[in-house]
């Protein structure tokens, strides 16, 4: 009985671990690579200081080829130690979206070393509905 009890209780947890979304979110310092997934993008990125502010370098991927992304934006918001936005900029991808695409945000900042996140958000429309999500990162 009580291995029966234990079998049942594993199959009931495998069951609901096959159940839970799966995200893959970095916590590298500051300025290294960085990395999300989810089951709708991929997302690798690096953030640098420059003259001007904050550059962010990366790639961005639909993970799911078979569905054409529309109108797909990617907008990274910095943040200073206390979470107030200093500073913000979009890049958008023009027309269906299936592949990856590198893709360049600049977003002036008065004291680039003030940044300590970076907070994305992204949208996108598919034939069916419209999408929009985010995620964290220290930059």
């Amino acid at each position: 009985m009580a291995k029966k009890f234990l079998l049942a209780i594993t199959i009931l947890s495998l069951i609901g671990a096959c159940a839970v979304s799966r995200v893959k979110q970095d916590s590298n310092p500051a300025y290294s690579a960085h990395n999300f997934s989810n089951h709708e993008v991929d997302v690798s990125w690096k953030a640098e200081n420059t003259d001007k502010g904050v550059r962010i370098d990366g790639t961005l991927k639909n993970v799911r080829p078979d569905l054409p992304y529309t109108s797909l934006q990617l907008t990274a918001k910095l943040k200073d130690e206390s979470g107030k936005e200093i500073g913000k900029g979009t890049k958008n991808f023009d027309g269906r979206f299936t592949g990856s695409e590198p893709f360049s945000i600049e977003i002036p900042v008065a004291r680039p070393d003030s940044v300590k996140r970076v907070d994305f958000f992204y949208s996108y429309g598919t034939t069916e509905d419209f999408h929009r999500n985010d995620f964290s990162s220290v930059p």
